[in-house]
């Protein structure tokens, strides 16, 4: 026997049921209303659906920008527009083990240098003459 999706016409619950072709109406096994077989697709295929997350990436786009491949983009939100946009802004994606903080500014090594210097001085300072 197919599976079937049934609504109920009362809560609006739906459910599947395992039932025979000629089978048009259930009851309800939340409320115990009369519920009534929906149209449904089974097995639809979404192997080619691009991932959800693609349409946040919208969020940092350049609302602003003419550029084309970040119209593109704007308009359609795939997977292959994600990927021109990338490219087309100079970005790519981080290689595993890669870090995401920023190394820290180098020391200001001019000061560091005088620093050191005038201690070398006073550390060998030589005094010439009276006591």
């Amino acid at each position: 026997m197919p599976i079937f999706d049934f609504q109920c016409s009362k809560c609006e619950h739906t459910h599947e049921v395992i039932a025979g072709y000629d089978e048009k109406e259930r009851s309800c096994p939340k409320c115990g209303g009369v519920a009534k077989r929906i149209i449904s697709v089974n097995g639809a295929f979404t192997a080619n659906d691009d991932a959800p997350w693609i349409r946040t990436v919208l969020e940092v786009v350049d609302k602003k920008s003419t550029a084309p491949h970040v119209l593109e983009f704007r308009k359609d939100p795939t997977r292959q527009n994600y990927q021109k946009w990338m490219k087309g802004e100079g970005l790519r994606h981080m290689e595993p083990g890669e870090e995401t903080a920023r190394k820290p500014e180098p020391p200001d090594m001019t000061r560091v240098d005088k620093e050191v210097w005038e201690k070398h001085r006073a550390r060998n300072k030589l005094y010439v003459g009276g006591r």
